[in-house]
């Protein structure tokens, strides 16, 4: 499914806005990006494969608290009306307020002065990476990405120009992103801002991803053992499994969160069928500048 786009008929004088969004790797809104099953049997293994077309839940809680002061200060009075503005009407729906992220911030900033050079407003210029990659080559790690710009003699107008706008209000009051990048640029006494709204994706090694999964199936009563190379070389592999001990059961999921598992696994935790698991992780074997964690589960009798 290709970013939306909307590029209204007005003048160059006129206020402007656009949005871009970008919701997963696959343009579909994914809370487990995939996963793959194998039931081993007397008689001989099964494979299936599924994937949950639902909402991305969000990988990480925006973090509560006032913000670094140097995060603050380094936005001008227009960028940090936009922050109060944004937070402001997430807070009226009882949402929890967007974190001002430094680095995402940057890659605002990047664009903004794009939009400014060229006097126009788009989401991608020749020559200028696209929005998700563009976050990512500043050093975002994210599971969802969206963007609003626009162009307007004030702070005040751009916001309340997408605020009017159906697609510039999702992306403001998306519930499922917790960060933003803030930038204006000014030219000839326009104004040129940028919004940046992400998922954070938590960067964490292979151990710390396998303690966070265990820690989950741990509380359906299993003995959790920990990870080995077997378990981490099994995670890398479409079918099949490593080693000299074969699994009843393998799960193999992508997700951009590790607080959940799939419901399919919950529901083999639960059957009493299973009394111990290993979980390993793997790194992603994929050039996509989306961040997410490949995990794999093997239960044993």
């Amino acid at each position: 499914m290709l970013p939306r786009k909307w590029y209204p008929l007005v003048s160059n004088l006129a206020p402007r806005i656009n949005l871009m969004q970008v919701l997963s790797p696959t343009g579909k809104e994914l809370s487990f990006l995939r996963f793959t099953t194998s039931t081993t049997t007397a008689r001989g293994a099964l494979s299936l494969a599924a994937f949950l077309l639902l909402a991305i839940a969000p990988a990480i809680r925006a973090q509560s608290g006032p913000r670094p002061e140097e995060s603050l200060t380094s936005l001008t009075v227009a960028e940090q009306y936009l922050l109060a503005a944004a937070n402001q009407d997430r807070a009226n729906q009882g949402l929890p307020a967007l974190r001002l992220d430094p680095v995402l911030t940057r890659a605002s900033a990047f664009h903004a002065r794009e939009m400014a050079e060229h006097d126009a407003i788009s989401h991608q210029f020749p020559n200028e990476p696209e929005l998700a990659e563009r976050g990512s080559n500043a050093g975002v790690h994210f599971s969802r990405i969206a963007e609003n710009v626009g162009e307007a003699p004030t702070s005040v107008i751009i916001h309340n120009l997408w605020m009017h706008s159906p697609g510039h209000r999702a992306n403001l009051l998306d519930p499922n992103v917790n960060t933003i990048g803030i930038a204006i640029v000014s030219r000839n006494h326009q104004l040129y801002a940028v919004e940046d709204f992400a998922s954070t994706v938590e960067p964490l090694t292979l151990t710390q991803q396998e303690h966070a999964v265990a820690g989950v199936i741990a509380q359906a009563g299993l003995q959790v053992t920990d990870a080995t190379k077997d378990a981490r070389e099994t995670c890398t592999m479409p079918t099949g499994y490593v080693g000299s001990r074969r699994p009843w059961f393998i799960m193999r999921y992508t997700a951009a969160s590790l607080d959940e598992i799939p419901t399919q696994l919950k529901t083999r935790l639960t059957s009493g069928k299973y009394h111990q698991a290993v979980v390993g992780a793997c790194s992603a074997n994929s050039s996509s500048p989306f961040t997410s964690y490949n995990i794999a589960v093997l239960l044993y009798p």
